[in-house]
């Protein structure tokens, strides 16, 4: 229960902070920096003005309004405290050309960092997709570089709404001056006039995919690879556009305009625009689709949505990424064989796998041919390259493929689960994965165990 004063019919709380804030002198607790005011303040971006109360509680200054004798409450993280008034000024006079800078996440998952660099640093924030971002300073940083491209841009130390402090290159960032301007809107799909094309050529664009699977940390390296994407030649007149199931050169004698901000490319009837949120959105023409990459289309945005591609800058360093996952996955495979290599069943014959990525398969006859293939072979290659679902990560610990070295060269997926030094396998048929992560709304059934041998 509050404690109160029977005068007053204040909380003894609230009658010490008036108390404090009656009592003190402009600057006693020190002056603050606004670095970003709440909307509806009245501090400015950068404005100097005095700290008269620190509350460790709510985790605010009670702060001066310049020119009156209002006080505002700001969060701690909003301001920068310094000892004396010609401090604060000093430290404004620096900020002054930053002040009112902020910029808009241009994709999900942009990531702040820990050192002005996309590699060797710390991953500190991710930005969500129009979530503001304070820009505090630029600062000399690392290239960033895509498909051995470098991108245009410059890094920034920047301050998220929730405190949170890091580098963020600014190539997925749109930069406004906030005493200028609103925020800009940046709703998903729609369209950014332009009368440039300079936003296609001088950007590397990639699947919109590969920006999730970075964002996840799951990726499936059959479709991140550095041939996905959207190429120019503008000195030959081409436009090479690639996607898993989408292949296609564009030779074309103009790209048009049109009225609502898109573009065609002539001939060829295929067409792009960019959306306020920083994609481009591709529309092959209906000729240019097989029918299975229509059917993939529909499945993935509805029967009646546009069929279209989008593509985004990606940030990453693609070869950087790809290199990564493979260590990890080699480090996934050293693991399930740290504790044996060799798993045998009378029923299902002696599997070795071992940590350089090769197994042998001897004798599984009784999972031929609903499982291996006539003819698989007994060898071949093994790699942790599958995903498995919330809901079957539950019961099964991971997932694996082998790939066997028969003339076919069959590719068969299990599902994994160990208990002490029994390993239980659950085939994978073909479709139960998608982007690297198998999904099986009605479970799954093991289909053989074999004992492990240390």
């Amino acid at each position: 229960m509050a404690l109160t004063n029977r005068h007053t019919g204040l909380t003894i709380a609230a009658a010490v902070l008036m108390a404090a804030l009656a009592s003190s002198c402009a600057g006693r607790e020190g002056w603050a920096l606004v670095l970003w005011p709440p909307e509806g303040s009245a501090l400015g971006y950068g404005d100097v003005a005095p700290i008269h109360f620190k509350s460790n509680i709510t985790k605010t200054y009670a702060v001066g309004v310049p020119g009156s004798d209002a006080k505002e409450e700001l969060e701690l993280w909003r301001v920068e405290r310094y000892p004396s008034r010609k401090k604060a000024g000093e430290a404004a006079a620096g900020y002054a050309e930053m002040a009112p800078m902020l910029g808009v996440a241009m994709r999900d998952g942009l990531i702040l960092r820990d050192e002005p660099s996309n590699v060797g640093s710390e991953q500190v924030y991710r930005l969500r997709l129009g979530q503001p971002v304070k820009l505090l300073r630029r600062v000399d940083g690392a290239a960033v570089e895509t498909g051995g491209e470098r991108l245009a841009g410059d890094w920034y130390l920047a301050l998220a709404d929730d405190g949170s402090t890091g580098y963020v290159f600014s190539n997925q960032l749109t930069l406004w001056n906030a005493e200028e301007e609103p925020m800009p809107d940046l709703a998903a799909g729609s369209t950014v006039s332009s009368e440039s094309l300079s936003p296609l050529f001088d950007n590397v664009w990639r699947p919109d995919y590969f920006d999730a699977m970075v964002a996840s940390g799951k990726l499936d390296l059959a479709a991140y690879q550095p041939r996905y994407g959207i190429f120019t030649d503008p000195l030959r007149n081409q436009i090479r556009v690639e996607r898993p199931g989408f292949s296609r050169i564009y030779r074309y004698d103009s790209i048009d305009a049109r009225e609502d901000g898109s573009f065609e490319i002539l001939p060829g009837g295929a067409s792009f625009r960019f959306t306020k949120s920083g994609r481009l959105v591709f529309v092959p023409a209906a000729s240019d689709l097989s029918p299975e990459a229509a059917a993939r289309l529909r499945e993935d945005k509805g029967p009646d949505a546009e069929l279209s591609y989008e593509f985004v800058r990606h940030a990453q360093d693609v070869q950087a990424v790809v290199a990564a996952e493979e260590r990890r996955r080699m480090s996934a495979l050293a693991g399930f064989v740290a504790g044996g290599e060799r798993f045998e069943s009378e029923a299902y014959g002696a599997l070795i796998i071992t940590r350089s990525g090769r197994f042998t398969w001897a004798a599984y006859g009784a999972l031929t041919p609903d499982v291996i293939p006539e003819g698989a072979g007994e060898i071949g290659s093994v790699s942790m390259d599958l995903y498995l679902s919330p809901e079957l990560s539950v019961d099964w610990d991971g997932a694996f493929t082998l790939r066997f070295d028969g003339e076919k060269r069959p590719a068969v997926s299990f599902a994994y689960a160990t208990d002490g030094d029994e390993l239980l396998l659950a085939y994978l048929p073909p479709g139960s994965a998608r982007n690297a992560i198998v999904e099986a709304p009605d479970g799954l059934e093991p289909v053989a165990a074999l004992k492990r041998y240390r």
